[in-house]
């Protein structure tokens, strides 16, 4: 069995993940400054992480230490799971958080080509009930100019980003509903779903040591 592999939304989470390669920013009295002040520096970030030289073993340590560092993992791989997530077992919820890191730290490393010659564009910060909404444009070379936004939340002092809209669709969300389905179609049987997370991970690591 396969599950649906979250494209979309670990490749918005890569590039919210590549915030800073400087200090982390400190929250400041203006939320709305502080996230798109910590979006704008994707753009250079990103470049930096996409066009270097480094093997996929270094991109990926690089990657690793940042995500972890700018983006609510944890929190997204609770939304993720929903509601299952309040009737896995202890054990249940470790396997699956471990294995969700793992499978954002592969996904995103993957697409760290894609974004070679990107240009990242802020275009205006609004605060909204669920968090800060910073609207950006991306261009690629050869693709679509794309218009996403960045759902950004202070995280422990600090903001974070805990969301990716894309053309007004909620990522998270996307991968929720995409995960729930993988459950439901097994009779509610949460082990299903990390079974399937375990396979997808394998091959992610197979295609690296390849």
């Amino acid at each position: 069995m396969t599950i649906m592999a979250p494209r979309r939304h670990l490749l918005a989470l890569f590039t919210a993940g590549v915030l800073v390669l400087t200090a982390p920013l400190v929250a400041r009295a203006d939320p709305t400054s502080d996230a798109k002040a910590m979006i704008l520096s994707t753009g250079s970030a990103l470049l930096k992480v996409a066009e270097s030289n480094g093997s996929a073993s270094d991109k990926q340590s690089q990657l690793q230490q940042l995500i972890y560092t700018n983006v609510d993992v944890d929190a997204v791989g609770r939304f993720v799971l929903g509601r299952y997530w309040r009737i896995a077992t202890p054990k249940q919820q470790q396997d699956y958080m471990n294995t969700f890191r793992q499978l954002l730290v592969y996904a995103v490393t993957a697409q760290a080509s894609s974004f070679q010659g990107a240009q990242f564009r802020v275009a205006s910060a609004d605060q909204r009930d669920l968090g800060v909404v910073v609207d950006t444009l991306v261009n690629i070379p050869g693709k679509p100019e794309a218009h996403v936004q960045w759902v950004v939340a202070p995280i422990n002092g600090r903001p974070m980003i805990i969301d990716i809209l894309a053309e007004g669709t909620s990522l998270r969300l996307t991968q929720r509903n995409d995960y729930a389905g993988v459950i439901s179609q097994h009779s509610g049987d949460i082990d299903a779903l990390i079974d399937a997370m375990h396979k997808q991970l394998a091959r992610f690591q197979s295609q690296t040591a390849g």
